[in-house]
């Protein structure tokens, strides 16, 4: 049985909220990123758990390698698939009539979860259901790394992960010193991968060695290189500063990761409970079709939703009324999905996982 974690839930919550924020009222910040990068820290923490459960359940001897790996790919294809291809499908005919098809024209990258190398080496731009790179990236960690967590022992899979992050760190180097501009560097693998690495080395760390990262001083300090993060592009825009992007790559990851093991090191902290507040907890659980269905939503309201009427009508600045209904629409999408596309496969994933356990578990 997976665990629970007290705070994640919350944390998953607020980062899919904070990525509906920027892309309606926060569009000059990097607010969207750092909270994409903080799903991929949580992802790594989370999936690399499952795996390395697994792998002590293969040590054992209580199942084969084969099977894990089966039995793993089929509970995150009944977790990620029904909502993904479900708003894809709904999103296609909007994105033929009112944005000439720019999805529906690269449909098979959408299709078999590639569209972060369309983004980077094919496109170069952004359209209308391009946020989903994220998605692909995750689902390239399932592909390549799971099998490799269940094949390498439990002793080494530390260094592993370490040499896992050194290696994603050496390809953004590489690509940018090969001339590659940021709208590559950042849907890549590497860049995904160096955050999902940080999240498994959190989940191979023991709970107890991370309670000193929930103490003041480091939180703020990681709180406010968060916020640095965040402002970054303004001050790039403005020429005040010009980062490489292999070190915002490791200040973010850093930053996160200290995040993350404060929440995990400390769940007795105010903070945490706070996290697992209803609101906070509620987000977390429609976050998955909250974070797919958010940007379109938001394009459609901004370009055809009359905002500079309801300004002139209302007196609320426009990007307000932008946050409101974008806000509102895709939250209660975001609930629609949850009970009728997600929860009935989730009950599925149940249940085979109650029957896959009952076959690990020894006669």
């Amino acid at each position: 049985m997976d665990k629970h974690f007290l705070g994640l839930d919350g944390l998953r919550g607020l980062a899919a909220y904070m990525v509906v924020v920027h892309h309606s009222i926060l569009k000059g910040t990097d607010i969207g990123g750092l909270s994409v990068f903080l799903f991929f820290v949580l992802s790594g923490f989370l999936i690399t758990g499952i795996l390395v459960r697994l792998r002590g359940k293969i040590e054992a001897g209580r199942t084969t390698i084969p099977r894990a790996l089966g039995d793993f790919w089929l509970q995150r294809a009944l977790r990620i698939f029904p909502a993904y291809y479900v708003w894809l499908a709904v999103f296609l005919p909007i994105d033929w009539y009112w944005y000439d098809g720019q999805t529906l024209a690269h449909i098979g990258w959408y299709l078999l979860y590639v569209q972060n190398f369309l983004i980077a080496f094919v496109t170069h731009g952004w359209g209308d259901f391009t946020h989903t790179w994220s998605l692909a990236v995750e689902q390239q960690y399932y592909v390549f790394f799971a099998p490799l967590v269940l094949i390498v022992a439990t002793a080494w899979h530390r260094r592993f992960f370490l040499a896992a992050i050194v290696a994603s760190l050496a390809t953004i180097t590489a690509l940018m010193l090969a001339g590659f501009e940021m709208v590559t560097l950042y849907p890549t693998p590497s860049t995904g991968f160096v955050f999902m690495g940080v999240g498994a080395l959190l989940a191979v760390t023991p709970r107890e060695s991370l309670r000193p990262f929930g103490n003041p001083i480091p939180v703020v300090a990681a709180l406010a290189l968060v916020v640095l993060l965040a402002l970054y592009p303004v001050a790039e825009r403005n020429h005040v500063a010009r980062v490489p992007y292999v070190f915002l790559v490791i200040g973010s990851a850093a930053s996160l990761g200290l995040i993350m093991a404060a929440v995990l090191g400390r769940p007795d902290a105010a903070a945490v409970s706070v996290l697992e507040m209803s609101p906070f907890r509620y987000l977390g659980r429609i976050s998955y079709a909250l974070y797919i269905i958010h940007l379109p939503v938001a394009l459609w309201v901004e370009d055809f939703g009359g905002l500079a009427r309801w300004q002139a009508l209302t007196g609320i600045p426009a990007d307000w009324i932008h946050f409101v209904v974008v806000s509102a629409v895709s939250i209660g999408l975001a609930h629609l999905s949850y009970d009728w596309v997600e929860k009935p496969f989730l009950d599925l994933k149940a249940r085979l996982k109650d029957r896959a356990g009952a076959r690990t578990e020894p006669s």
